[in-house]
């Protein structure tokens, strides 16, 4: 992706260079536009040497003056796929919201057709004033992509909203602006599970499995940049997506009943979660000691998510679940594919506790039609878009 990197006069200047890097080091093209007030925090040295690309606007050793005049503002709006300002001040919202184009930045911004990102920072009562908020409001109204910045310590020494947003929260959402939509997920409502679910034994020990749910987290964001409407639910510690909408749940009921409430909606369902098969039957409301005799535990099922939600799917309604299985993979996906009424299931050989975490992994996609070529291995960021791109593929061919 080509990218403009518009750095205007804060504090966190100093945090576009790192996000310049980040995204040089991913593959990117980036160019960076200084505004004057930038240009005293930063200097278009740091940022050429962090890109390789020549930087652009104020420069303290030259001015605004080339070598070589051009139309620069209409060059370089043409040439980006997108244009992201970090970190953008309440002075350059203001004037984008109003069309006005005083430097090269704003300029670029007023004649650029390529989308637009922004990531304010500023002083929590500037963040807050009713003016902010309402040219805030107009770019959103321009279609624009706004990461909201976060609460904290700012550097005027007050607490609040108004603190740049961490770089790779700044970094996804870039990715995500700059993604062009796959038309069969564009706009579709898609239901997610992912991690694992915790069974409460007592208020300290609980049933749980070895997945962190990652697999299930870079699918969210793999269909999110698919242009999919993506709605999370999520068990373990990963952080959740950015723009990801996302309920966080704990047992497998909590996760039947999050996806129950939202599956009439949903036109899709992507089953990624490692649901425990037992719990308790009953879970002690105080920690249990230990005892001199034998100890035993009375286990129970829980909920089958998948069935349960299979049961109730109306015509136009896909599933697409999992299979994790140490043996007699393909007998064992192809009998859940069967029994639970799935679409699809992506079968994952997990034999010898390979494929959790970091792991790079393989999934072999089976349909009523048989089973297809096998996606990876590939580190589980790829997979996903694998997988999406996959889907979408067959999606595209069934309608």
């Amino acid at each position: 992706m080509r990218i403009i990197l518009g750095i205007t006069g804060g504090v966190a200047a100093y945090k576009a260079a790192e996000l310049a890097r980040l995204l040089a080091r991913r593959g990117h093209q980036v160019r960076c536009i200084l505004t004057e007030a930038g240009s005293r925090f930063i200097t278009p040295l740091t940022l050429t040497s962090l890109t390789g690309e020549p930087c652009y606007g104020a420069n303290p050793d030259h001015g605004e003056w080339r070598a070589l005049p051009t139309i620069e503002h209409i060059e370089l709006a043409r040439w980006a796929d997108l244009v992201a300002v970090v970190p953008a001040t309440a002075n350059i919202l203001g004037k984008a919201a109003n069309g006005l184009a005083t430097d090269l930045l704003s300029t670029v911004l007023l004649a650029t057709r390529a989308p637009v990102l922004w990531a304010p920072a500023m002083n929590t009562g500037m963040w807050e004033h009713p003016a902010v908020q309402a040219n805030v409001a107009r770019l959103r109204g321009f279609g624009h992509t706004l990461v909201d910045p976060a609460e904290g310590s700012l550097a005027c020494g007050e607490e609040g909203a108004g603190k740049l947003a961490e770089v790779e929260v700044i970094a996804e959402a870039i990715q995500v602006a700059g993604t062009p939509p796959l038309p069969a997920l564009a706009g579709r409502r898609v239901l997610i599970t992912a991690g694992p679910t915790r069974e409460d034994l007592d208020p300290v020990r609980t049933l749980t499995n070895r997945s962190t749910g990652a697999m299930g987290v870079e699918l969210a964001r793999a269909f999110r940049d698919a242009g999919a409407q993506v709605q999370l639910v999520l068990g373990g510690d990963l952080p959740a997506p950015w723009g990801v909408d996302t309920v966080r749940v704990r047992s497998a009921q909590d996760m039947l009943d999050a996806c129950a409430s939202r599956w009439a909606d949903a036109e899709g369902l992507v089953g990624a979660a490692a649901v425990a098969d037992q719990r308790p039957e009953v879970r002690a409301s105080e920690k249990v000691k230990k005892g001199d005799g034998p100890e035993t535990l009375v286990l129970v099922r829980t909920p089958d998510i998948l069935a349960t939600l299979s049961a109730t799917k109306r015509p136009g309604q896909w599933i697409l679940g999992f299979a994790a299985e140490s043996e007699h993979h393909l007998d064992h996906a192809a009998a859940k594919l069967a029994r639970k009424g799935l679409d699809a299931v992506l079968l994952n050989d997990v034999k010898d506790g390979r494929a959790f975490g970091d792991q790079p992994n393989t999934l072999t996609p089976l349909t009523p039609d048989g089973s297809e070529p096998a996606l990876g291995p590939l580190p589980k960021d790829a997979l996903a878009r694998a997988v999406v791109a996959w889907w979408a593929d067959r999606l595209a061919r069934r309608s």
